[in-house]
């Protein structure tokens, strides 16, 4: 087994709430000193909960994106739109839904969701 280098183990120190100076281990002159001071624990107070009125509702919505020429919405929460591949593409779905009040919150492209090619769905959320 290796020897370990003398220099004080000060994360240790600091971790324990004990001196970082070893009697053992000299420390040199250029050697910082960190001050060791307690664990401190904070206190969060909860913030009363909203009544069941004022409280926010959400309603969500799930555009999958095909690409074709371009990528075009193909499918809204799992219903394919007729004639999609002449629909608006990626940039003016987002402009018209941001239009009508809903937020984007997410991108994935992943796996196919709803159908073989569309592995590009936006979420997007909306108050109630």
């Amino acid at each position: 087994m290796t020897e370990r280098k003398g220099t004080p183990d000060i994360l240790g120190a600091i971790l324990s709430g004990t001196s970082s100076t070893d009697q053992s281990t000299p420390m040199t002159a250029a050697a910082p000193t960190v001050p060791v001071t307690p664990r401190q624990t904070f206190r969060t107070e909860r913030a009363p909960r909203a009544s069941a009125a004022r409280q926010i509702r959400w309603e969500y919505l799930v555009v999958s994106f095909h690409e074709q020429s371009g990528w075009h919405a193909r499918f809204i929460n799992g219903h394919e739109l007729e004639n999609w591949q002449r629909g608006p593409q990626l940039h003016d779905v987002l402009d018209q839904l941001g239009g009508d009040g809903w937020e984007l919150i997410n991108v994935v492209k992943s796996e196919p969701l709803y159908g073989t090619m569309d592995r590009l769905q936006a979420y997007f959320k909306r108050p109630q």
